[in-house]
C-alpha cells in the first residue's frame, strides 16, 4: 500500500512524536486506533487543540442568537441559524463536553458559572447535548429543538 504522504512529512511528523515522549508502542496504537477516533484527532487539531486547553487560554466564547439576548428563541431558529452562517463548526460537540464535565464542579463554575452550555455540533435526533451544574456536580443532558432558548443557554464556540 502505497503513502499519499511525502518523506518530509513523514519525518516531521516522527519527530515531534518522538519530541512529546511518544515510543513506538504508542505509534503503534494510533495506527491501530478505529476511523471514528482518528477523525476526532484530526478535527481537534483542526480546530486548536483539546477544549479545555482552549477554554482556560481564553480562546471560546459564550455566544447567543440576537433574540436570546433580549429574549428567546427556539432551538431551531438557533441551530439553523448557525448552519446558514457557518458559525456551527467553531461550535463544541459532545466529546467535548464529556472533557469539560471530566474537569469537574469547581472548573464548570470558574467558567461557566450559572449558565448551560450546548455542544450544537452534536445535535441528533431533534436534541442539543449541554451540560449544568446540578448540585456539587456537572451534569450532561439533551434539550430538543423545538424547546425555548434564553440568554443562560449559551453556545461554546471557539473563538
Amino acid at each position: 500500500m502505497s503513502s499519499t504522504f511525502s518523506d518530509g512529512q513523514l519525518r516531521q511528523t516522527g519527530n515531534s512524536l518522538a519530541a512529546a515522549g511518544w515510543t513506538t508502542e504508542d505509534l503503534t496504537l494510533l495506527g491501530q486506533a478505529g476511523r471514528d477516533r482518528l477523525v476526532g484527532i484530526r478535527d481537534s487539531l483542526r480546530r486548536g487543540g483539546d477544549i479545555v486547553t482552549a477554554i482556560v487560554e481564553g480562546r471560546t466564547e459564550l455566544w447567543l442568537h440576537e433574540d436570546q439576548k433580549t429574549g428567546w428563541t427556539r432551538g431551531r431558529v438557533i441551530y439553523s441559524h448557525l448552519q446558514e452562517t457557518g458559525l456551527l463548526a467553531g461550535c463544541v460537540d459532545l466529546d467535548e463536553l464529556k472533557a469539560i464535565q471530566t474537569k469537574g464542579i469547581d472548573f464548570f463554575r470558574k467558567h461557566f458559572a450559572g449558565k448551560a452550555i450546548f455542544g450544537w455540533r452534536s445535535v441528533r435526533d431533534g436534541h442539543v447535548p449541554f451540560l449544568v451544574e446540578y448540585g456539587d456536580g456537572v451534569l450532561l443532558f439533551w434539550r430538543r429543538l423545538g424547546d425555548v432558548w434564553v440568554a443562560c443557554y449559551p453556545a461554546l464556540r471557539r473563538k
